[in-house]
């Protein structure tokens, strides 16, 4: 886990009468300030989570994600679809999107990437494990967010997490958060904006179509 982004990460557990709250780093072992083993720890409730070869744990059930090598057109849209430019700020992608990470990371050197549950012999610079539907970051800390999965409740924790105007695309299955305004959509994903003022949706357009 790259310590710079640790500072957006949030505890998963609910807090009475507190807001979320941060949690405080206990490095064991760094590499190139990288956290490779240590503990993460929340000063509300005091639940701590481990950090084991550089993925932090928060303890719910580990969805299994499998390993699909993209096609450069692949990558090429998943990286105009989360509008990765020049600008950089944070994106998060869910479990099979995590094998686009090192790729669409070309496209700004600006950019960081945060893996949600990924298959296994995906890298970034952080990678999350057992969140369950939630995306344990601060609202507002991520530009873009791929879901994997077609949960409400992840779709809902997804957009809480997004900048205004941060794009997140879904499965077509997941019912909309209101906040989200869905740009375009096709028979397997929508894509949408935070608070974004879009028009009607327009067919989501694959390379040979």
């Amino acid at each position: 886990m790259f310590v710079e982004l640790i500072d957006t990460l949030r505890c998963p557990v609910p807090h009475e009468n507190a807001a979320d709250s941060w949690l405080v780093a206990a490095a064991a072992e760094t590499v190139d300030r990288h956290i490779v083993r240590g503990t993460l720890g929340c000063p509300v409730c005091h639940a701590e989570f481990e950090i084991r070869h550089g993925d932090v744990w928060f303890g719910a059930e580990e969805p299994v994600a499998a390993f699909v090598v993209p096609s450069d057109d692949d990558v090429t849209r998943l990286a105009a679809l989360l509008a990765v430019d020049d600008r950089g700020g944070l994106y998060i992608l869910d479990g099979a999107w995590g094998a686009m990470a090192a790729a669409v990371s070309g496209y700004s050197s600006a950019a960081h990437f945060m893996l949600l549950s990924p298959p296994l012999g995906c890298e970034a610079e952080g990678t999350l494990r057992g969140a369950g539907d939630l995306v344990p970051v601060a609202a507002g800390a991520a530009r873009g967010i791929a879901l994997d999965r077609h949960s409400a409740a992840l779709a809902e924790s997804a957009a809480r997490a997004l900048v205004t105007n941060g794009r997140l695309i879904a499965p077509a299955a997941t019912p909309i958060p209101p906040s989200i305004t869905v740009l375009a959509r096709d028979e397997q994903h929508w894509v949408g904006e935070l608070s974004a003022q879009g028009s009607h949706p327009i067919p989501l357009r694959r390379a040979g179509r």
